[in-house]
This record gives structure tokens, C-alpha cells and sequence, in this order.
């Protein structure tokens, strides 16, 4: 029934009347105020009262399902989003902070100090590296106030996460790695011994082949140097632990991309291409590495035999790998305006960050955007924030462990800055309310209906949108739909430009 219902119901916000996934109130009531247009609209704004009826914006990729997070741990994700978000932002935006008022409040987009777009292609040499002269001439590159602050959130964060780690699991990690093979069994456990365990040599020779084949791809194809594969191997050794500690607590995950960037960045200044290739390498083996082990942990507790979930593992993997780029070109061939506003529903918004990024910290560097003479270099010591943070919480829960202050978990703070932007501004908003209706007052008050039907509910409301979005993708791709006011899902126009570009238009 979940499925049926989020099946059919797509098809309203999908195709027939997009605009109720993003139904700002504050720019229907003041279509014509720059600040309620900036401070309503998702896209370009903060999303201050921003609603939604698509289930793919409140269980998106960014935060998930709302109903596989605990009711605790989403309070701490939102509060760190509404400090950020609704209360820093605007307050250094219309302060011109660093000048950003000649740049929308909020947008992943490079910009130069007039409020235009940055041509990388005025500062590039004939290889794709940065020419440091054009550059001089050209201009400085300029970030809007949300994107600057995140970055330096994102080093903030890192801190945080190693301190609370430290402080709050240290003991039990030490303690686990020392009894990882002599502590008692549970009944998972034993059921698991009628299965043979898979060889600790069928991951070795898997690791000694993947690595291989990366060092050989970063040299024929002149990505990175071979010795910067192994250092951005080593990276995701030190910080899998702690990050799998958060998400397995919260369902959210906190990212690499920061400390990999800037270290690349610094190594390989004016070089972008080596910027991206070290952050993959760097993150999303991290990320995958997760994503593997929570497979094995879910077959565990399904009693697969370990042997299979491997090689399933494995040949997924390798099949994924070539479907998801066949799909990506197939879509750069078929669809008109990709990856732009006019390609609307496919406007790329996570690789159009992902090419800021390589901009940011590859191109232009590291040095130049946040070293001493940039008007950015203050951001960088939010570090210091970040490692103190976690101190007095745990001072206070170790004096009166019973406190609210047990339930707050600093690195959640964090997580929203990790993908904000590019994430349209509503969706912690929504996904917010959709975790107190289903985790708080459903959990609450109809305990055993919401543990009989809570996850099947969210599985089928997934799986009912997936399935409806392949469908009304290739039933509709050329079908023009009438032109109406329901069509249409920017409804905040004044916020796509600096507020000093909307007073004075």
C-alpha cells in the first residue's frame, strides 16, 4: 500500500504540479521584497519557510529517509542547520561581509568581485592549469557568504569529529581492537559459524589489484602523480572509525572532501584535475568503504553466507561502475540544457559543486583563496572551534550524566554544512518535520504500530517514488506540459542575484 501511494502520488509533484516541491511562503507574500525572496526561496536562499509535498525533496539524497534516524539526533542536525543557515548567514550576508551582497546569499557558483560568474577560461594555460598572470589580471575569485562559511565549517567539523570521538569512544575503540576475537558471541554470531568466513587473502589480493589499476590510470592518464594515490589511501584508513561511529548512531555521514582538497590543494596548487582525482580517491573510498560494510552488516543479520555477499559485492561494484558512466554520457548525448537552470530537472547542482570545488582549491588553490592576504582567511580558524566544542559537554555529562546535554552530539552540528550548497535550503526543513511526525509523535504515542510499520513504510515510500521517477522520466521526456503556474518551481526570481544587483533592478 506505502508503495502504491508514493508510486501514484509522484506523478502530481514530478510532472503535473512541480511547485508543490517548493512552496515558499514567503515569496507569495511578498513576491517583490528582495530580502523575502532571498530568505524564502530554496535554491538561492535559505529556505526560511519552504515547504514541500514531494517525498524526494524530505527523503532526499542529502539527509535520507526521516525515518531512519532517531528523533534525538535529528533535533542535533537541525539545530546546527538553523545557526548556520537561518541565523549566521543572514546575519554576515546583509552585514556585506567579505562583499558578498553582490552575490546571491546562497549559491555554489564562482564568482568574480563584481558579482559576474568566473571564466575559468580567461585564467586557464592551453593544459588546463591555472596562468597565474591572466589571473592577476582577471581578478580575484569570490565566493558567496553561505559557501566560504561552509568551508571553513568543514575543517571545524573534521576537528570536532576527532575530539568527540576521542573523547566520548576512545576507551571502547582500544578496548574493542584488543578483543576483536575473544569477545563473546551473540546469537548472530553463532548462527554466522555454520558459514565459512571469507579469507582475510580474498580482500588483500582485491586491495593489491584495485590500487594497481589506480596507479596505472593516474599515470597513463597524467591525473596525479603515482604517490599521492597512496596518501589519499591512507587518509580514509585514519578517519573510517570515527565517521562509521557517526553514521551508524545517526544515519549521517560526515565527509573528507574538506581535508582532502585542501591537501592536494596545497601540494598542487593551479593544478584542478589533481584536485579531483586525490579527493575521490580520498573520500569516496571512505564513503564506499561504509557502504560495504553496512551491506555485510545487514547480510549478517539476514545470515547470508559471507563468501556470496563478497562476491556479490564485488561484481556489483564492477558493474555499477560501468552502468553509471554509460548513464552519465547517455544523458550528456539525449538531454538539451544539462547540467544548466534551462535543463530543469538536470541541473547537475552536486557536479556543478563539484567543479566549483576543483575551481576553489585546485585551480586557484588554497594559498590564494584562504592563505593570509585573502579576505577569506579568517574562516580557517574555525578550527578552533571545532576542537573545543565537544569539551564541555563532555566535562558536563561526566559530572551529571543524566543532563539533556547527554543528547547533544557536536559532529551532527556539522552535517549539514557538508552539502550545503549545494542541497536545495528546504530539505533539512522538511526532512526536519517529517522526523517529528514519524519519529517523535508516531514513535511516542503508537509505539507498537510505529516498530511493526515504521521501516516498511519508509522502504515503500522510496521504492513507490524510484520506480514512478524512471517511469514519468521516459513517459514525459518529450511531452510538453501546458504552461502554468503549477509548472513552474522557481517562485523566488529576485533571490538568483546579490541583493545590491536586486535593489537596484
Amino acid at each position: 500500500m506505502f508503495f502504491a501511494v508514493s508510486f501514484l502520488w509522484y506523478f502530481i509533484p514530478g510532472v503535473i504540479f512541480p511547485a508543490l516541491g517548493f512552496l515558499s511562503i514567503l515569496c507569495f507574500a511578498a513576491p517583490g521584497n528582495v530580502i523575502a525572496n532571498q530568505l524564502g526561496d530554496a535554491f538561492n536562499g535559505v529556505g526560511m519557510l519552504n515547504f514541500t509535498l514531494d517525498w524526494s525533496y524530505i527523503a532526499s539524497a542529502y539527509t535520507q529517509s526521516p525515518i531512519a534516524i532517531p528523533w534525538v539526533y535529528a533535533c542535533n542536525v537541525f539545530a546546527g542547520f538553523v545557526i548556520i543557515m537561518w541565523i549566521a548567514t543572514p546575519i554576515g550576508y546583509y552585514a556585506n561581509a567579505w562583499d558578498t551582497q553582490n552575490m546571491p546569499i546562497y549559491s555554489a557558483s564562482v564568482y568574480r568581485t563584481n558579482g559576474s560568474i568566473f571564466d575559468i577560461n580567461e585564467v586557464l594555460t592551453n593544459t588546463g592549469m591555472l596562468d597565474v598572470a591572466k589571473y592577476d589580471s582577471y581578478g580575484p575569485l569570490r565566493l558567496t557568504f553561505t559557501f566560504a562559511m561552509t568551508y571553513g565549517l568543514g575543517f571545524a567539523g573534521l576537528i570536532n569529529l576527532v575530539m568527540y570521538i576521542g573523547l566520548n569512544y576512545g576507551p571502547d575503540i582500544v578496548k574493542r581492537m584488543r578483543q576483536a576475537r575473544a569477545m563473546n558471541e551473540d546469537v548472530h554470531m553463532r548462527l554466522m559459524r555454520s558459514y565459512k568466513e571469507v579469507p582475510h587473502w580474498w580482500y588483500g589480493v582485491t586491495f593489491v589489484i584495485t590500487f594497481a589499476l589506480s596507479i596505472v590510470t593516474c599515470q597513463v592518464y597524467n591525473l596525479m602523480p603515482w604517490y599521492w594515490v597512496i596518501v589519499a589511501t591512507a587518509i580514509p584508513l585514519v578517519f573510517t572509525v570515527p565517521i562509521g561511529i557517526i553514521q551508524a548512531i545517526s544515519n549521517q555521514q560526515p565527509g573528507l572532501n574538506v581535508i582532502t582538497e585542501f591537501i592536494i590543494g596545497y601540494a598542487r596548487p593551479g593544478d584542478p584535475i589533481a584536485n579531483v582525482t586525490f579527493k575521490v580517491y580520498g573520500y569516496i573510498t571512505m564513503a564506499q568503504a561504509l557502504s560495504l560494510v553496512g551491506d555485510q552488516k545487514l547480510g549478517h543479520y539476514m545470515k547470508i553466507p559471507p563468501r556470496d555477499l563478497f562476491v556479490a559485492q564485488l561484481v556489483g561494484t564492477i558493474i555499477s561502475a560501468f552502468v553509471q558512466l554509460g548513464v552519465a554520457f547517455w544523458l550528456m548525448d539525449t538531454v538539451k540544457n544539462i547540467c544548466t537552470n534551462e535543463g530543469f530537472p538536470f541541473t547537475c547542482i552536486q557536479a556543478n559543486t563539484f567543479f566549483s570545488a576543483s575551481v576553489i582549491w585546485g585551480l586557484v588553490g588554497p594559498e590564494r583563496m584562504f592563505g593570509t592576504s585573502s579576505p577569506y582567511h579568517p574562516v580557517l580558524y574555525l578550527f578552533i572551534l571545532g576542537l573545543l566544542l565537544p569539551v564541555p559537554f563532555w566535562l558536563w555529562k561526566r559530572r551529571y550524566p543524566s543532563s539533556w546535554v547527554r543528547h547533544v552530539h557536536t559532529p551532527l552540528l556539522f552535517i549539514a554544512t557538508g552539502y550545503m550548497p549545494p542541497a536545495p535550503s528546504h530539505v533539512y526543513t522538511n526532512w526536519f518535520i517529517g522526523c517529528f511526525f514519524f519519529n517523535y509523535l508516531w514513535h511516542k504515542y503508537r509505539n507498537a504500530q510505529w516498530n511493526r510499520y515504521a521501516f516498511a513504510l519508509s522502504a515503500g515510500l522510496d521504492s513507490g517514488l524510484a520506480i514512478s521517477g524512471i517511469i514519468t522520466y521516459y513517459a514525459f521526456a518529450n511531452v510538453k506540459m501546458p504552461d502554468w503556474w503549477g509548472i513552474h518551481t522557481h517562485h523566488c526570481p529576485l533571490a538568483a542575484s546579490g541583493y545590491k544587483q536586486a535593489l537596484q533592478s
